[in-house]
């Protein structure tokens, strides 16, 4: 069949990107050829959810249209439409979840589909569960990837969970790892598609604490033995060439650099890894086939069953394979969580590092890559201590180590590996811009930290990090004596003033803040509505200042983008907001009478007035009419009944997909009464009427204006 090309015509988002691409091949050089292909999937993706979008909607009306004769082919017309655009559905939402949210079909409008292709769309869901990481690593190569899933309650199965919300979206969903949440959002197969964190989407059951059971394992501090299986699986092709008592070695030794020696020594004996290693055991898969490391991980446990090992004595288990050539990962694991793989064997510290995930650390990177801080396992995989921040936020240093610095002032500093220290180890300084903190602290060669490369040495450590696992600490300086890491934009400075022994005199300054503007954040709720053509729709625009406190006050013009023949205003032009405040204001879009069925986008920009910085946001307006009538009959009273006296009391039933706007009740055809409020009734007075048989019927009229009569119910007066 082929897709009428007025569907393919460009909506809001999808002409942007057009015009991105075709305003400038330059633009797209600048981007690299990696970013150009992304922004060119992700137009693609788009344009094929606009047009399945549209094509379902023509196929929906023609089988409401359609004579009984063909109704069963439009169905199937209609079926075959519906899977293909929940598979186009379905890619932009891994891909582009923002986008995808624009594609979402009101619920309204899913109402009106037949229940056989109700099955093939989106539904809303109200869950509640826990989210964690699925975060693959390859430290060699510098790649990593990490995925999202919201596990609800009562292992059944989980979602890949997707926020629409663009800025921060990495750090509000790690920031949901491990905790028990409500959530309501779409979910599409085994995609949940979360909008937005609007009060009442996103409700914390808990506050991270507690250590949950099932496939989470969080703590809100690290402690305790981590007794943990390793099972050495053999693909059907290729065996693992490591062996049992290699991997125990290595993993649960209680000298030299292994596992447990890092762990205990970074938590001070709070931390420690015991454990066996079973197998070889082959597991039917092949080092060439799918990357299907969960189907792995359970062949393997069938197998260690089968040897007569209990598995329930174990909080953790790691899986060690051979190199799959379609996984592009060395090293897997959840976040939190009790399940780890690792390829080819691997170092001892890739060991720590996935099962550092376990535990809920993250990634210990630089501000310009993501494994940049070898001063921490989490980093480049290298057998040291834990670094500054990642000990705090596990809670392994005893109390008065770590100082809250609030005012300026020379500080003394000792080394972090220290176990007997005569000062605080750690220094911490909220970072405002951001809500994270700094955190301060000396690195020397002691026990593990022998093996710290030579720049780290010696010198103060500045991380940027948050204060609750899991998240990702950035080293952002090593400070030698006489150096200084200077903050202009909340000003702030920290300087290595000293060094004797183990002890770093650390110089810190507040010297005033500077202001650095950042483009605005824009939001647009609801993201898509459904209208008949003609009609108004309400839309909240939200817009948030991301300017830095010195900048104060700024002023945000408002404008819009809307297709052609509609209309739209603003409650107000333009909103005053404070440096890190947020302001909304209403938006009302008219669709024009004579608009075809079709997805449109709606575009609205927010602009700094002295300034060029501007972010535009976008929604979605469908264009359907609704042409069902409502469902609607007499509850009371039966057919057949007769009465006598004063008065019946009559009962009706209505639903409607758009919304019921009143039921009439009717004798013998007239009007007797109307009620616009469930549960519909209305009182019959009888007393003077002529005794002989009367029919009872009701009228609904739907908010778009069908209307539906029930069969007539025979009842008599005597």
């Amino acid at each position: 069949m082929q897709v009428p090309s007025k569907l393919l015509r460009p909506q809001g988002a999808s002409r942007a990107l057009i015009q991105l691409a075709v305003a400038g091949a330059a633009a797209l050089l600048l981007l690299g050829p990696a970013a150009a292909t992304h922004v060119g999937e992700d137009l693609q993706n788009d344009e094929l959810a606009v047009a399945s979008n549209n094509l379902l909607l023509d196929t929906l009306r023609q089988w409401q249209r359609a004579p009984a004769n063909v109704r069963e082919a439009r169905l199937r017309h209609l079926l075959q439409h519906a899977e293909q655009r929940r598979d186009r559905l379905l890619k932009l939402m891994d891909k582009n979840p923002q986008v995808a949210a624009l594609r979402i079909l009101p619920a309204p409008l899913r109402a009106q589909f037949p229940a056989e292709a109700r099955g093939l769309l989106e539904d809303d869901v109200s869950l509640e569960g826990e989210v964690y990481a699925e975060v693959a690593s390859d430290v060699a190569r510098g790649l990593t990837q990490q995925r999202f899933f919201f596990q609800p309650q009562g292992n059944g199965p989980r979602y890949a969970l997707q926020l629409a919300e663009a800025t921060d979206r990495e750090r509000t969903l790690l920031g949901w790892a491990g905790r028990k949440l409500r959530v309501k959002g779409t979910r599409l197969d085994g995609q949940l598609l979360l909008r937005g964190k609007a009060d009442g989407e996103i409700v914390a059951l808990d506050g991270g604490t507690g250590e949950s059971t099932g496939v989470l394992n969080l703590t809100p501090k690290v402690t305790g033995d981590q007794k943990t299986l390793v099972i050495l699986a053999n693909f059907n092709d290729k065996a693992v060439t490591c062996t049992a008592s290699d991997i125990n070695g290595r993993m649960f030794g209680a000298t030299g650099s292994t596992m447990n020696v890092d762990y205990r020594q970074s938590s001070r004996d709070l931390v420690s890894f015991s454990g066996q290693t079973a197998g070889p055991f082959t597991i039917p898969y092949s080092s060439t086939g799918a990357c299907d490391f969960n189907a792995w991980g359970t062949a393997a446990d069938n197998a260690a069953r089968a040897a007569g090992i209990d598995l329930t004595q174990f909080r953790r288990i790691s899986y060690v394979t051979p190199s799959n050539s379609t996984c592009g990962w060395a090293g897997l694991a959840y976040m939190p969580g009790t399940r780890s793989w690792v390829q080819s064997c691997g170092s001892t510290g890739v060991y720590v590092h996935e099962l550092g995930h376990n535990l809920s650390f993250h990634h210990a990177g630089s501000p310009t890559a993501e494994y940049g801080d070898s001063s921490d396992p989490m980093g480049g995989a290298r057998m040291v201590q834990f670094n500054a921040p990642n000990r705090v936020m596990a809670g392994w240093l005893p109390t008065g180590s770590v100082l809250e610095v609030f005012g300026g002032g020379s500080y003394s500093l000792s080394a972090l590996a220290l176990t007997a220290p005569a000062t605080p180890q750690v220094l911490r300084l909220v970072k405002p811009d951001t809500n994270e903190f700094y955190y301060v602290s000396l690195r020397q060669a002691i026990d593990l930290d022998t093996a710290l490369p030579v720049a780290y040495q010696n010198t103060l450590s500045v991380h940027r990090s948050g204060s609750t696992l899991p998240v990702k600490t950035v080293l952002l300086q090593s400070l030698a004596v006489g150096q200084t890491f200077t903050d202009s934009v909340n000003g702030i400075q920290i300087s290595h003033q000293g060094l004797a022994g183990n002890v770093s005199t650390v110089g810190v300054a507040f010297t005033g803040s500077t202001c650095e503007r950042s483009t605005p954040t824009v939001a647009v709720s609801p993201t898509s509505q459904t209208g008949a053509p003609g009609t108004a729709k309400a839309y909240t625009v939200s817009v948030t200042n991301r300017n830095t406190a010195a900048c104060g006050s700024s002023s945000f013009a408002l404008s819009q983008v809307l297709p052609a023949g509609f209309g739209g205003s603003f409650g107000a032009a333009s909103l005053s907001i404070a440096a890190g405040g947020s302001a909304s204001t209403g938006w009302t879009v008219a669709s024009p009478a004579a608009a075809a069925d079709a997805t449109y986008t709606l575009d609205a920009t927010a602009s700094e007035t002295s300034v060029a910085n501007a972010t535009t946001a976008h929604a979605s307006y469908v264009v359907f009419k609704d042409s069902i009538g409502p469902t609607v009959a007499l509850t009371s009273p039966a057919a057949g009944a007769s009465f006598s006296g004063t008065s019946v009391t009559l009962a009706a039933s209505a639903s409607d997909a758009s919304g019921v706007q009143q039921v009439e009740f009717l004798v013998n055809g007239s009007r007797l009464a109307t009620d616009t409020s469930a549960p519909y009734s209305a009182k019959w007075t009888i007393r003077k009427l002529p005794r002989g048989s009367y029919t009872l019927s009701v009228r609904a009229t739907d908010k778009a204006g069908n209307v539906a009569t029930s069969p007539g119910v025979s009842v008599t007066l005597r």
